[in-house]
């Protein structure tokens, strides 16, 4: 039986597309700059917040990504996130994994001082030993320093783990981690698109998750 979980963020534990979307579009009014859709929004996370907002630039102000992105950040720390919900089942289906022992842990291209704010108020009782968010110097996913680094921290080998996500980078995550991967379909991206990724495990819903991680 596996020791621990790790979760994606954005999509995955959380629905925070409508609070991405209205945050991005207060720095590109800001910055003087049409806002994106929540379909734009949509495809364009799950990369980092960098390139969240490279993709949200028209093409003429691209070159002041770094300014921008220095805004976006400074707005998103500070957002009130009164959008963002957990999904349905998912308090039931964590609390299930917790009872068997497993340890849980969120591992998110979100920064970390936007990650830490969650952790602190819409997180704060779901018992995850750990999130880690993207710092200066850290690769984002997929690259797997991240998820080694929350597995270091729970003391668990990437045999004994799996990778949670609703995202291409997620199941390319998983494998260059050396873990097992299930992709979620209640989040930012198709069941096409994660095929396409390499995800060959899915979870529909956070109780058929639960069913399938407690026979792994």
């Amino acid at each position: 039986m596996i020791k621990a979980v790790l979760f994606d963020l954005d999509g995955t534990i959380l629905d925070t597309l409508p609070d991405l979307n209205a945050c991005m579009n207060e720095a590109l009014r800001q910055f003087g700059c049409p806002p994106v859709s929540m379909e734009q929004s949509r495809a364009f996370v799950g990369h980092g917040g960098k390139q969240y907002a490279v993709q949200a630039l028209p093409p003429e102000k691209k070159k002041d990504i770094d300014a921008f992105y220095a805004l976006y950040l400074g707005i998103h720390v500070h957002w009130k996130n009164d959008r963002t919900k957990p999904f349905p089942q998912e308090k039931e289906c964590l609390a299930a994994l917790r009872g068997r022992g497993l340890k849980l842990a969120v591992v998110t291209n979100k920064s970390q001082a936007a990650a830490d704010v969650l952790k602190d108020t819409l997180l704060k009782d779901f018992g995850f030993s750990a999130v880690i968010g993207n710092r200066e110097g850290v690769p984002v996913k997929p690259d797997p320093a991240t998820a080694f680094e929350a597995l270091r921290l729970l003391g668990v080998s990437p045999e004994d783990a799996v990778f949670v996500g609703d995202g291409d980078t997620d199941v390319q995550t998983a494998k260059n981690a050396g873990m097992r991967g299930v992709a979620v379909l209640w989040g930012y991206r198709t069941r096409e698109q994660l095929l396409a990724a390499g995800a060959s495990v899915f979870a529909d819903t956070f109780m058929q998750l639960k069913d399938i991680l407690l026979h792994m």
